[in-house]
């Protein structure tokens, strides 16, 4: 904003007080903003200003006081005398010098009108590359959001994959030792099993040797084992004779020697 009151500060009061009014309020206005509504008010003054003039009055005024241009305090100066009350005289040789005011306030102007263009331009180059760095700054963050994001999402999946894998671990685990408990328990069953056999096995040739003594034990045996053999001698002939006479079947055979093996 600096720079704007620099170059209205080269105006001289008369035409800087026009142009204050023409551009009107610019409080809560951006500087670009402000900056080109004083272009768009220049140009009107500066159409209005030049729209009355003859162009032989102008010619007419750079041959009377030649080309060379007025500063700030001549241009002033001739205002102030234009100001003065009196009438406005219509003759050609003010006409002449009106015009060359005239003209000379037109320079002025468009002097201004240049520099502001230039401080126009750079503040649109400026704005640009803003809403650019902005735009860019803006990406990066997303970027980066997204990163982070895609990390944090990873880092959760590979936690999930890992918990999920020690729980696999510990239920394998646990199967594990169940079945081998189940095992062991089936082979202590089996052990027992064994022992309670045993143990009645022995418990009953015990009471046999304590009825009878070891010896008679081995005697009763072998006795009848023989008995056996002998039954099942005579089971098989008396079958043999009677199927001569077909009285037998091998069915009443087979229960008898059944019978034989019970006893």
């Amino acid at each position: 904003m600096e720079e704007l009151h620099h170059h209205l500060q080269q105006l001289p009061g008369f035409l800087q007080a026009e142009l204050v009014a023409h551009v009107g309020d610019w409080n809560g206005t951006r500087y670009i903003d402000i900056t080109d509504k004083h272009i768009h008010a220049i140009n009107h003054l500066v159409a209005s200003k030049r729209a009355p003039l003859q162009q032989d009055h102008i010619d007419n005024s750079y041959f009377l006081w030649g080309t060379d241009p007025w500063d700030k305090s001549s241009l002033e100066s001739n205002a102030q005398m234009r100001g003065m009350p009196g009438g406005v005289p219509t003759d050609f040789y003010y006409m002449t010098g009106d015009a060359r005011f005239h003209m000379e306030s037109i320079r002025f102007l468009n002097e201004l009108k240049g520099n502001l263009e230039s401080l126009h331009a750079r503040l649109i180059e400026q704005e640009r590359e803003y809403n650019e760095r902005m735009a860019q700054e803006a990406a990066h963050r997303q970027a980066e959001e997204a990163a982070r994001a895609r990390a944090e999402a990873e880092a959760a999946a590979r936690r999930l994959a890992e918990e999920q894998a020690a729980q696999q671990r510990a239920i394998e685990a646990a199967l594990q030792l169940a079945q081998r408990q189940v095992e062991e328990a089936k082979h202590a069953l089996a052990l027992r099993n064994a022992e309670e056999a045993r143990a009645k096995e022995a418990e009953s040739r015990h009471a046999v040797e304590v009825t009878f003594g070891p010896e008679a034990s081995r005697e009763i045996d072998n006795a009848i084992k023989v008995l056996r053999g002998t039954i099942e001698i005579a089971i098989t002939d008396f079958s043999n004779a009677i199927n001569a006479h077909g009285a037998l079947g091998l069915s009443q055979l087979e229960t008898i020697q059944h019978m034989n093996a019970t006893h």
